[in-house]
């Protein structure tokens, strides 16, 4: 079966760009870099993205050290099943301005860091480091939990630096298209149809897990 030849590097980036490209961390880099500084939020929010995703690695090399290698995989094609399954479903119900809700949540997030920052000091004159503290905080605390995160764990339970290497790639793709043109960028990609693909996705993950099983 042709899905049984990807490799694991490719796993990983395609997840991250189907998981992340117009979803709330996406925004709040976007609006964050509409802002301030697109240098300093880009390097805020990847150095989150790469926190998130050593950390992830982590536990994906831990899990099978601890777990028998039989039932990591049976945890880790039960939740690209789920994944699958509720980002079909999210398809099916989802309609053409689906992106206007995680924009909303995103803005929400933003503005109550926006007003710490203005408190403290005028927002022409927010230094570089209230800028990079904020875009690390809010990027790691909406990647916390996150799809793209559990998906990393899954993957990297198999082969876990090169896991790393394409989510991370992917991660530099998502930050730097958010901070360069996210606005416009996700007002030209429907949800609707991420939704999609991320669904096809991660059935096919957990269809590859499934073989790995026997």
């Amino acid at each position: 079966m042709l899905f049984s030849e990807l490799s694991p590097f490719a796993s990983s980036f395609s997840s991250i760009i189907v998981s992340e490209i117009g979803d709330k961390t996406f925004f709040i880099t976007a609006i964050l870099g509409m802002t301030y500084s697109m240098s300093l939020v880009f390097l805020g929010s990847y150095t989150a993205m790469v926190l998130m995703t050593l950390l992830s690695c982590f536990f994906g090399y831990l899990l099978p050290q601890i777990l028998n290698p039989t039932y990591t995989h049976a945890i880790a094609c039960a939740m690209f099943f789920y994944f699958g399954q509720k980002l079909l479903r999210e398809f099916w119900s989802s309609e053409e301005n689906e992106n206007d809700d995680e924009e909303q949540e995103a803005v929400l997030e933003v503005n109550k860091v926006k007003s710490k920052l203005s408190k403290q000091s005028d927002a022409k004159n927010v230094s570089n480091v209230e800028v990079l503290r904020a875009a690390i905080a809010l990027t790691f605390l909406a990647e916390w939990g996150d799809r793209s995160q559990i998906t990393t764990i899954a993957l990297a339970t198999e082969e876990t630096f090169v896991v790393l290497v394409g989510a991370l790639l992917g991660h530099f793709i998502c930050t730097s298209t958010a901070v360069l043109g996210g606005k416009m960028i996700s007002s030209k990609i429907s949800e609707k149809y991420i939704h999609l693909c991320g669904g096809i996705l991660f059935v096919l993950f957990g269809l590859h897990n499934i073989k790995m099983l026997f």
